[in-house]
Parts: structure tokens; sequence; C-alpha cells
């Protein structure tokens, strides 16, 4: 059963700060996911020559 105290409103707006950190957040995981791939190439390629 669903109760009016249960239900949760999201309007989809976010303060400045947190799209900042939102933002920062995106771009630590994106740099994080390069890295490994650029590793993952460079082991591949090191194991193909070998």
């Amino acid at each position: 059963m669903s109760n009016l105290k249960n239900i949760i409103k999201v309007e989809g707006r976010m303060s400045e700060q947190g799209a900042d950190r939102a933002g920062l957040l995106l771009s630590i995981a994106a740099l994080i996911a390069a890295t490994l791939l650029g590793m993952a190439a460079l082991i591949g390629a090191i194991g193909w020559v070998l």
C-alpha cells in the first residue's frame, strides 16, 4: 500500500554547487576509464609484440 508520506517528490532541480560536484565526479570517472583503457591497450600491444 502506498501512502502520501511515502511519495518522494523529485523536480529535477540542482543547485550550482551540486552541478559542479556532479561534473567533477563525471570528469574524474572519465579520466579513470580513459587511463584504464589506455593501459589495457598498451598491455595488449606488448603481449601481441612478444
